[in-house]
């Protein structure tokens, strides 16, 4: 049976259900690098043509792709959608043209094409299926961690790590609470006011505040209220 890994953002875009459909198994992992990962060797960016053209104008598009080609030795890109609707999104189409040629050059980047989500799907489905009968199935190491040219880098990188945050709300955090060490001992009042979301507040404070132990993976989810309870216990 193929294993395909997406990051948990894909979740939203129903992509990962179709997998399923399709007979893979979707592993849900907080991809920094990536939206779909299918070997060591290969990870794969999936952008509408949409996002496409926003990524190429605010210059998201060639970090993206420097760090996937930095972590994966076939990076792939999964464009989807009507790429004749370029021309009506921008009047500047010919440099989103320039972009992806430029991106085949000098990043060796492989690029797929897909009309819908449901079409994204197969296209996965068919690569992760191709590769799987060239060699024999494997347990795959997500080395998806970038290279960091600064400090700054380094820091989103921590923050994003968190469950639920993303690049947005890695800064918001940092702009909001100035150090990690302030996120680490900021309470779940704080953490909603900058979040805008309880649940995910909660998630975080559990996350941070929650010793480590070998069975954390296996032990049955416990509620908010129970945790605080036995970490007051613990403390008298």
């Amino acid at each position: 049976m193929l294993r395909i890994y997406a990051d948990y953002r894909e979740k939203a875009s129903n992509v990962p259900d179709f997998l399923r459909e399709l007979g893979a198994v979707v592993i849900f992992e907080n991809l920094t690098v990536a939206d779909y990962v299918i070997s060591e060797t290969i990870g794969i960016e999936r952008k509408s043509v949409e996002d496409l053209v926003s990524s190429v104008f605010d210059k998201r598009f060639f970090d993206q792709l420097s760090r996937l080609s930095e972590s994966y030795k076939e990076p792939y890109i999964l464009i989807e959608g009507d790429l004749s609707q370029i021309r009506f999104i921008t009047t500047k189409w010919k440099a989103v043209n320039s972009a992806l040629v430029s991106a085949i050059i000098d990043y060796d980047l492989r690029v797929l094409f897909s009309l819908n989500k449901k079409d994204s799907a197969e296209v996965l489905y068919k690569l992760a299926e191709k590769i799987s009968a060239k060699s024999n199935f494997r347990s795959i190491n997500l080395h998806d961690k970038p290279k960091f040219e600064n400090l700054k880098d380094i820091q989103l990188y921590v923050v994003e790590s968190l469950p639920n945050v993303g690049e947005k709300l890695a800064k918001k955090l940092l702009e909001k609470f100035n150090t990690i060490e302030n996120i680490c001992k900021a309470s779940i009042s704080d953490l909603e006011k900058a979040l805008g979301s309880r649940k995910r507040a909660e998630e975080i404070y559990k996350v941070l505040h929650t010793a480590y132990s070998s069975d954390n993976g296996t032990k049955k989810n416990v509620s908010l209220a129970d945790f605080l309870a036995e970490d007051r216990n613990n403390n008298d």
